[in-house]
């Protein structure tokens, strides 16, 4: 049972209480006109779907073109995510004479009179005519994570940007794409500096974007093992957007493949978290990234997807879903879609949570300031294996002394004001 007397169904040794609030603060409603800063708007994290947990590298026109249907019909879009990601497996690592990127044009044909198949400024526009953004992948090495492990048949060489960065990137939005993942496989395997690789690339988007006009949110995924919260922020000409802190929760789990049977791990998923918890380096703008998330995907319950939501939108991470879109339960779609949950991950002062109270081995409470003056978002989150009561305390949030409402967001339910804490 959790803080709020909603009863929740748990497997023995993953018993998991957790909840997220919001504080208002008693006695500055009448003066938050008054005394509010001036908020200067900032990006926000990115909202949307990535092909790679649930495709793998078998991704084409046809699975993108689904996904992004099935955005628009579960609610997503309306909901306010808007990236269909399309991740390794795109590109073969071909290159014409000219050193220019070429496609599968089966794999990515013509969809409307007058394309040229093998052009994926094809499915770009179909993308945008959804009301979408679109993202691509590659990889800041001369190869990508595909020729050292493929995960699904072969492995291709040359299936990264190095040598060729201004080329490539000013082709990514030459094709009218708005997002740009870079992965580490191949910088890694040839010992390079990311600090250094990610710098060139930065000043090769900007390069992009002066010609083109069009803008290209950047993604680093170095997976954290050289800090990338201490220098993405700053790094050349275009500073990345977000920046991965970890290692991927979860190899794909494509249907009817030889995968099929791998499963999410709840586990991973906390550790990812932990590990993305870099509070000094979220802000204006930029942020920490733990990975896509899981949720929707085999092996977590319903409520080990709340968790999961609830952590991700305290810590103002990207979400990026990685389940098939057109699979998703109505639990599932719940979850991802709750309103007032989203609104934590997408609070325009875009600030991280910190653990702001420990009671004991694995009882947290992770607090969130938000852009109302007084006002918090906070988990109550269980760790351990058992049932076990948590308090917030209001001078734990900074709002000592005061008397506080506070609602249950999962329930959408007011739970009524407090003196000192619930």
């Amino acid at each position: 049972m959790n803080r709020f007397g909603s009863r929740l169904s748990f497997s023995p040794a993953r018993v998991i209480a957790t909840v997220l609030i919001a504080v208002p603060l008693f006695g500055q409603v009448g003066l938050r006109a008054q005394s509010a800063p001036k908020q200067i708007a900032i990006p926000l994290p990115p909202l949307g779907w990535s092909s790679w947990n649930s495709f793998s590298n078998t991704v084409d026109s046809r699975v993108v073109m689904d996904q992004a249907k099935a955005m628009i019909s579960t609610g997503l879009h309306k909901a306010g995510y808007q990236y269909i990601n399309i991740d390794e497996g795109w590109w073969l690592g071909q290159r014409d004479g000219h050193g220019n990127i070429v496609v599968d044009p089966k794999a990515w044909p013509a969809l409307a009179p007058g394309e040229r198949a093998g052009d994926m400024s094809n499915i770009v526009r179909y993308i945008h005519s959804l009301g979408l953004k679109a993202g691509i992948y590659t990889d800041a090495g001369k190869n990508g994570c595909g020729t050292f492990s493929p995960d699904i048949g072969p492995g291709y060489p040359n299936q990264g940007s190095e040598g060729h960065y201004e080329q490539d990137f000013l082709q990514f939005a030459r094709w009218g794409f708005d997002y740009v993942k870079v992965d580490w496989c191949g910088g890694n395997k040839e010992n390079l500096d990311p600090a250094v690789q990610y710098a060139e690339i930065a000043r090769a988007i900007a390069h992009a974007e002066a010609i083109t006009g069009h803008r290209l949110y950047f993604s680093i995924c170095e997976w954290g093992r050289n800090s990338p919260w201490t220098w993405a922020p700053n790094v050349g000409g275009a500073p990345a957007d977000i920046w991965r802190t970890s290692g991927d929760i979860v190899a794909p789990v494509v249907a009817g493949s030889k995968n099929t049977g791998r499963k999410a791990s709840f586990q991973k998923m906390l550790r990812n978290f932990d590990q993305g918890i870099h509070p000094e380096a979220e802000h204006t703008g930029f942020y920490n990234d733990p990975d896509m998330m899981v949720i929707g995907m085999p092996g977590l319950s319903d409520a080990e997807n709340r968790v999961h939501m609830s952590l991700w939108a305290i810590s103002g991470a990207p979400l990026i879903v990685g389940a098939d879109l057109t699979k998703l339960s109505e639990a599932t779609r719940a979850i991802l879609t709750n309103s007032a949950v989203l609104a934590v991950d997408q609070d325009a002062l875009g600030l991280q949570a910190i653990k702001v109270a420990e009671q004991g081995g694995g009882l947290e409470v992770w607090s969130k300031r938000l852009v109302t003056p007084g006002e918090r978002a906070v988990v109550l989150l269980n760790r351990t294996a058992s049932a076990a009561p948590i308090a917030v305390h209001w001078s734990d949030l900074g709002l000592g002394g005061s008397e506080a409402d506070a609602k249950d967001l999962w329930a959408g339910k007011d739970l009524g004001s407090f003196s000192d804490s619930y």
